[in-house]
């Protein structure tokens, strides 16, 4: 059946792109890339920004992570976006005797809101987000800051997360996926010109070009999609720096996956709506390849659910036929 044929087309083509974008970046940029940072002359500082909610089993673990970074210029904020356990408490406890600064929200409101909260407590030019289960490796603010420096409009630089919980299977596979696939994306996407969007886990912003596009969108359930195609439409650019290491918690259970990949799927596609129109206005080709990988994305991922539903109410629909006729 062509329809069949047309719906695998889409995968092979983009594993064909990734594949190919992600070679000639290897190629002709990571193998170039120095092994070891600059540790010498920082001069700027980095606010570390972790917004909680309902972490009272890994908050503790992040923020001494952050505060025993060898990076000699950073302060952290936690900022407790209204939790129903006992963050609050930990935090609090843990304040005693550490150096950071709390901004207690009372009331959930989203990590956007938690993100702009904190930013208005921060004092350097330099704003690293991390969530709030990650543990950041020790090279990574000095690769990351780094890039800062040779490019003006650059806004965000993100990291290359990696999974600490590989016990289970789904933690394996997700493991191989962050390492292979989503590596690849952005590998792949750099070449093109623009990043579809940072990592919310764990980027490194500048300050101005957050407070330029008017910080992170609350009505957005997507805050990293969202504010990396801000960036976009005001001229910023995003980099994907390899070298810059962290170590994240990722869902065990397929309900807590299931929930995680649509949360994405509908943040991509809030994005596409509100942008649609001012992307065709830009006039850029990495903005359209953008504009086309998500709504060729959307446009499959619809496909196939309407396909599977009617091969539900259509019993003889996949007809095994089919195959016999493409494979010979």
């Amino acid at each position: 059946m062509k329809i069949f044929s047309l719906l695998l087309t889409y995968p092979l083509f983009m594993s064909i792109y990734w594949i190919i974008g992600t070679i000639y970046y290897a190629v002709f940029k990571e193998l170039r890339l120095k092994k070891l940072p600059n540790y010498e002359n920082q001069t700027e500082g980095i606010t570390f920004l972790i917004p909680c909610y309902n972490e009272e089993d890994t908050i503790e673990d992040t923020i001494k992570s952050i505060l025993d970074l060898k990076f000699p210029l950073k302060e952290v904020i936690v900022i407790n976006d209204g939790s129903s356990d006992n963050s609050e408490q930990v935090v609090m406890d843990l304040q005693k005797d550490l150096d950071f600064i709390f901004v207690n929200l009372k009331k959930n409101n989203g990590k956007a809101n938690a993100l702009n909260e904190g930013i208005k407590h921060a004092n350097y030019n330099y704003i690293m987000g991390i969530d709030a289960d990650t543990i950041v490796d020790d090279n990574a603010p000095y690769f990351m800051i780094e890039s800062f420096k040779q490019d003006p409009k650059l806004a965000a630089v993100t990291g290359n997360p990696r999974i600490r919980n590989k016990s289970s299977i789904l933690g394996k596979i997700q493991a191989i996926e962050y390492a292979s696939m989503v590596g690849s994306i952005k590998r792949a996407q750099s070449i093109a010109g623009k990043i579809n969007t940072i990592s919310g886990v764990f980027t490194l912003f500048r300050k101005e070009a957050i407070q330029q596009v008017g910080g992170w969108d609350i009505d957005m359930i997507t805050e990293d999609i969202a504010i990396s195609w801000k960036f976009h439409l005001n001229d910023w650019r995003i980099k994907y720096e390899p070298r810059a290491l962290c170590w994240m918690l990722v869902p065990e259970t397929i309900g807590g996956l299931w929930k995680q990949r649509i949360r994405w799927a509908q943040g991509g596609q809030e994005v596409l709506i509100r942008d649609f129109k001012q992307s065709l206005k830009t006039f850029n080709l990495a903005q359209y390849l953008l504009l086309f990988e998500q709504i060729v994305s959307l446009v499959w991922v619809y496909s196939v659910v309407i396909l599977l539903a009617l091969s539900i109410i259509n019993t003889d629909f996949l007809d095994i036929s089919f195959l016999q006729y493409q494979f010979t």
